[in-house]
């Protein structure tokens, strides 16, 4: 499945009637098994294992190199579209989303750490660019990380 046609998967199960589960992976095993599933549509990572599976905490103190690199071994590893936990975009969330996309993920979600206002809907501004500039259908998740 080309690119396109994956992000236009995503986009369309974003906007399908039905609940649209996805479940996290953080390395190509992870994805293969899960992606095996009849019923796996889309895929996600999480920041979170792809770090610790590295020795590094969560929060961005995996350097964005090795982390795509296992993003890309995970959308290599599925025919499903992926959907990437992009922490809170590394410092320049366009940049980040657009090479995101040149390893095949179709869709992200940058975390809501406490930031001003104006600094949150600049990064959301930048990603939507990227991925519009990137010329492929593309998901930009909203998430918390807040827990009830």
């Amino acid at each position: 499945m080309t690119i396109a046609a994956r992000g236009q998967t995503l986009v369309d199960l974003h906007t399908a009637p039905e609940l649209l589960r996805v479940v996290n992976v953080w390395d190509a095993i992870t994805a293969a098994a899960i992606g095996s599933l009849p019923e796996t549509k889309a895929l996600a990572t999480a920041s979170h294992s792809i770090s610790a599976t590295f020795g590094y905490e969560d929060g961005e103190r995996i350097p964005l190199d090795p982390h795509l690199d296992m993003i890309g071994r995970i959308v290599a590893a599925v025919e499903q579209p992926v959907s990437a936990d992009l922490e809170s975009g590394y410092g320049d969330a366009g940049e980040t989303v657009r090479r995101a996309i040149g390893v095949g993920v179709v869709g992200a979600n940058l975390e809501d750490g406490m930031r001003p206002l104006d600094e949150s809907i600049r990064a959301v501004e930048a990603a939507v660019a990227a991925a519009q500039a990137e010329g492929v259908p593309f998901a930009l998740n909203a998430r918390t990380d807040a827990y009830v």
